[in-house]
């Protein structure tokens, strides 16, 4: 069997690239107050065998709004005669007019998805994924499985997460009832740095494709001396496309989640045939660099490819072994790493409670360079149940597996998985567990715990909340309406040397605005005291929460939802705050 590396080569010398419909292109313009810029290219493979040979996705690329959009039609409505690919197109398209119709100094994707949204009018629905550069941030808001990858030194150090109803169920806009509108949409902000690669797509390529495979596609390609974003997107979506192909016992990212959701091999392997859409984003600085893309039109001849024979993927491949398995890429040992956490924390329980322990719960190893913090769902109380017993039992058998499994290298995944387990008691929380592997953060997280990124004093990243409805968040028991680990979210994020990580329960998030910590982690910069910066920090949630007038994040969220709130949310409030540093800091 031909090997990716080998692959990879050949496609590239291969004439089969087919000229397809391309998206919309803007002139640059000069960009003089970001520091940063993109470099764009893109490309588009319909599935073969479709009646519309257009097929269902569309994307764009403004490059005078540093934007770019896709949106994957749902194939389920062809069986009412409906091409949902025009209504993928009408929205991409209604993105750029509401971009070009107003002179936009900064790009909001939210408002952008949500006008939008208002005037698409054709029947269907479809994903949608906007990602806006803004300074050294992307801006992201995302409804469904179409996303994206942030690569950072040829590792993939982020991947957006997906929103789906069930197994080939994705989140999806339209003006059905049983579609999604724009309030279902992730909003989350991503800082990046020159040198980063974005690989957005549609799930025909997510699905056919390991972020390992990628990895090694950028590597041959850079080793060639022709990584540019036109080829590297060229060169993903054809290895897609011949994924897509192999209907062998091969195991896929797409096979793999069926899998997990119990649906046989015989039945769910190989790839999976869709159209594939890929846009790569090259972040460069903005002094020294001009972007020209080149007349993308001319540039491929129209020869159509098929495949005579897929390449099949073994399952004991160590390729795709790297991805079954827990991201194990570029971790290096605690001797060996280039950055290391100071670690500080504050807990104030809730005043009033029966149980002064309150419900929350964290742990700190440094030995580890881990936190864990878990929230014990309140609403146990009823039930006189100790809701805080079931936290506390989690963290400390997070520990004990720390201590006695995980000497060097840290899984997050499995150490939840396992305490999960390992816990006993009745009750219910929310858990987040996040360690430090070189110049990463890996992350598992259950629920509205969670934590913010901060760089240079300013918020550049914060993770999503996991909820079946408002107050009521995904949560680890082993009762029949809690959850358990496989609705976790894992994710890896690129941290540098000077980042603040500020990991908190809901009683932090609920109650002060990441404006708010900003202005007191600046006060307060150079200090290197994460354990004061905690304390602050839980002072200033405990006195808003007691406020009774006056917006909270907390008041925020349930106007959006429809309820009446005002003032704070009194919760237990834990606060753990890591500075991340070079290792002789730390001495």
């Amino acid at each position: 069997m031909m090997n990716l590396s080998d692959h990879i080569k050949k496609r590239m010398k291969d004439n089969f690239l087919m000229k397809r419909n391309m998206p919309i292109q803007r002139d640059m313009k000069t960009l003089n107050t970001s520091s940063l810029m993109m470099n764009f290219g893109s490309f588009y493979i319909p599935k073969m065998g479709k009646s519309n040979p257009m097929g269902e996705d569309a994307h764009f690329i403004s490059k005078d709004h540093q934007t770019i959009g896709l949106a994957d039609g749902k194939s389920d409505w062809k069986k009412e005669g409906i091409d949902a690919g025009e209504y993928a197109r009408q929205l991409m398209n209604n993105c750029l007019v509401v971009l070009d119709a107003k002179d936009r100094e900064i790009v909001y994707p939210q408002l952008i998805l949500e006008e939008a949204y208002l005037n698409t009018k054709v029947d269907g629905s479809s994903t949608a994924c906007i990602i806006t550069l803004t300074g050294e941030s992307l801006n992201v808001v995302n409804v469904g499985d179409s996303g994206f990858m942030l690569f950072r030194n040829g590792i993939m150090v982020y991947k957006s997460s997906t929103q789906k109803h069930g197994i080939n169920y994705p989140y999806q806009l339209g003006k059905s009832d049983h579609c999604d509108d724009p309030s279902a949409a992730e909003e989350f902000i991503i800082g990046v740095r020159a040198g980063d690669w974005v690989v957005a797509g549609t799930n025909g390529l997510f699905d056919n494709m390991y972020a390992s495979e990628m990895e090694v596609a950028m590597k041959v390609i850079g080793e060639a001396g022709c990584l540019e974003p036109q080829v590297l997107a060229q060169v993903l979506a054809d290895l897609a496309f011949e994924n897509s192909l192999d209907y062998t016992q091969g195991i896929s990212p797409y096979s793999q989640a069926a899998l997990k959701e119990g649906y046989p091999i015989p039945i769910k392997c190989g790839g999976k045939p869709d159209d594939i859409t890929v846009i790569v984003a090259h972040i460069l600085p903005t002094q020294g660099h001009t972007l020209v893309l080149g007349n993308i039109e001319n540039s491929y001849s129209f020869q159509p490819y098929l495949p005579k024979k897929s390449p099949t993927v073994n399952v004991m491949d160590p390729i795709v072994m790297k991805r079954c398995k827990p991201i194990k890429k570029g971790m290096k040992t605690l001797n060996e790493r280039s950055l290391m956490m100071n670690i500080g924390s504050s807990y104030i329980p809730k005043k009033g409670k029966s149980n002064p322990k309150g419900e929350d719960a964290h742990f700190i190893s440094k030995h580890h360079q881990t936190i864990g913090l878990a929230d014990g769902v309140s609403s146990w109380a009823k039930k006189g149940i100790d809701a805080g017993e079931y936290a506390r039992q989690l963290m400390d058998n997070c520990l004990t597996i720390l201590y006695t499994k995980y000497m060097e290298i840290v899984y997050p995944q499995l150490v939840l998985q396992e305490a999960y387990s390992n816990t006993e008691v009745n009750g219910s929380s929310t858990a987040c567990i996040i360690t430090l592997t070189d110049e990463s953060l890996n992350v598992v997280n259950v629920g509205d715990s969670g934590f913010m990124l901060f760089r240079k004093g300013n918020m550049i990243y914060k993770s999503s909340t996991q909820q079946h409805r408002f107050n009521c968040p995904y949560q680890l028991g082993k009762n029949s309406h809690c959850d358990d680990p496989s609705v976790a979210e894992e994710f890896i994020i690129g941290v540098r040397g000077g980042d603040l990580v500020v990991a908190g329960t809901d009683g932090l998030f609920d109650n002060v605005f990441a404006s708010e910590m900003e202005v007191i982690i600046k006060q307060i910069v150079g200090t290197d005291q994460p354990e004061l910066l905690a304390q602050i920090l839980a002072e200033q949630a405990l006195e808003n929460s007691l406020k009774t007038e006056g917006v909270s994040p907390y008041s925020q969220a349930a106007s959006m939802e429809g309820y009446r709130r005002s003032g704070g949310k009194p919760d237990d409030i834990t606060v753990v705050v890591a500075h991340i540093l070079p290792p002789n800091h730390l001495l």
